[in-house]
């Protein structure tokens, strides 16, 4: 009989790696019995409260990269140019808890942008579109990379994709069993390869009866997002005036079907104070629209849990020159969001940690490692004939090179999904005590963990 003794952990030693990067051991036997791990399977979450999803309260967030009152720009990586949360947060008397921005679903990631955002204490919330149709999405290099950058951003990810599904004016509508093969693709990617990144279902709230058609289903969502706008005039159509539509009625049906299951994300939601086909403010509807809102969260809805204000003057847009929404663009208006959101229960930071740490990974880990028939491997453990010993590297985003070793030499291990594993007959051993190290080297060759474990017959 042979035991596996666990004897040494070394910390980080090469530059770059995350701090606290460390291997979790784990044990099963090499059988034909051993369940298949299947790529394509969805890591499930935990059970509790949805990620990122506060307690009690409700998180601020808004778009602002279309209000002309803001003058502070970031230009990212990708020519993007982004307004500074700091100024539009002066003008409006609060801070918020997260911002987000439009992603076109095969553009890279704007890393600078996404860290900018974490290091100022934001949630970053992507709208990942893809606007030019749903055979793109492919578990492919694009969309692994995306992954590993978000992993890597060290943010704390809200991920809305291909959201008003629902509607015919975007490129993904109409073939609903599509979309949430899609879906299910994306959220396997993303759940393989990050623990940063919460996925947001959500459909426009009109027209709702296709909405239950487009649902991947409760494994493969995170939060159930809704996108709404007060208008006057629906379409801009003098023929189906809105007027009288209130922000709720375009918020029940969605909390209904589904709040009960999930935590409620108003992804988008915004109230016209000029429209550009009657041509004049409508400044009253504005500010009845947000008060009303704002103070029926706080009331009635307790599973909403964020709303992002879509602070953007669509006058000056060419191809979408309908209603200025910008509560900066009017006195009146910003006084009714300004009191709108200063009860402490709109959040105006994240309350979660900064990002998955050690004891996230780790009860991640033990959760998968107990569906594939794996225990931790601890001190003292006794084992029999060919055991497979599989090594997960906690709270690293990079691409670690991983190997392991027998008294020194390299032995043949594999890559399955995000951890790796060798298998020993440990009959073969002949007795004498062995040395198992499993190590991780960065691209460039340095040492970012390793582990060691004795093998002894």
């Amino acid at each position: 009989m042979l035991r596996l003794v666990v004897v040494l952990l070394v910390g980080i030693v090469g530059a770059g790696a995350a701090i606290g990067a460390e291997f979790r051991l784990y044990y099963g036997p090499a059988t034909t019995s051993r369940p298949a791990i299947d790529a394509r399977e969805a890591r499930p979450r935990t059970a509790g409260p949805a990620l990122f999803e506060p307690k009690s309260g409700c998180y601020l967030g808004a778009y602002i990269e279309l209000d002309p009152s803001l003058k502070n720009v970031f230009v990212d990586q990708n020519a993007s140019r982004r307004k500074l949360p700091s100024e539009f947060e002066l003008v409006v008397g609060k801070s918020h808890a997260m911002y987000f921005f439009y992603l076109g679903y095969g553009r890279p990631l704007p890393m600078d942008w996404v860290r900018y955002l974490a290091k100022h204490g934001k949630y970053v919330h992507i709208a990942l579109e893809p606007n030019d149709g749903l055979r793109f999405v492919k578990d492919d290099a694009y969309l692994r990379k995306l992954a590993d950058d978000m992993a890597r951003s060290g943010a704390r990810i809200f991920l809305r994709f291909a959201s008003e599904m629902n509607g015919p004016w975007v490129n993904y509508h109409g073939d609903p069993q599509l979309y949430k093969e899609k879906w299910r693709l994306v959220t396997r990617v993303i759940r393989e390869r990050c623990t940063n990144v919460a996925m947001v279902w959500c459909p426009y709230a009109t027209p709702l009866r296709p909405i239950p058609d487009y649902y991947p289903g409760d494994e493969w969502v995170d939060w159930v997002g809704v996108n709404m706008y007060n208008v006057t005039y629906f379409n801009q159509d003098r023929d189906t005036p809105a007027h009288h539509v209130e922000p709720t009625d375009l918020l029940d049906p969605v909390y209904r079907a589904y709040a009960d299951r999930k935590p409620i994300m108003i992804a988008e939601y915004a109230t016209t104070h000029f429209s550009a086909l009657e041509n004049k403010p409508v400044i009253g509807f504005a500010e009845d629209n947000i008060r009303r809102l704002f103070k029926a969260l706080q009331s009635r809805y307790p599973r909403v849990k964020a709303i992002n204000y879509f602070n953007s003057n669509n006058l000056l847009l060419a191809h979408r020159q309908n209603n200025n929404y910008t509560v900066t663009g009017d006195p009146r208006v910003l006084v009714a969001y300004r009191q709108a959101i200063a009860p402490e229960y709109f959040l105006d930071a994240p309350t979660s940690p900064v990002a998955a740490g050690p004891l996230a990974a780790e009860k991640t880990t033990e959760a998968f490692a107990a569906q594939l028939g794996m225990r931790p491997l601890e001190d003292g453990q006794s084992f029999e004939g060919k055991v497979v010993v599989t090594a997960w590297l906690a709270d690293y985003r990079g691409k670690p090179i991983v190997r392991f070793l027998l008294d020194g030499r390299v032995i043949p291990s594999a890559q399955r999904q995000d951890f790796w594993e060798t298998t020993l007959d440990l009959a073969a051993l002949g007795g004498q005590e062995r040395r198992l190290t499993v190590e991780a080297l960065d691209p460039k060759g340095r040492q970012v963990s390793i582990r060691t474990v004795h093998v002894r017959g």
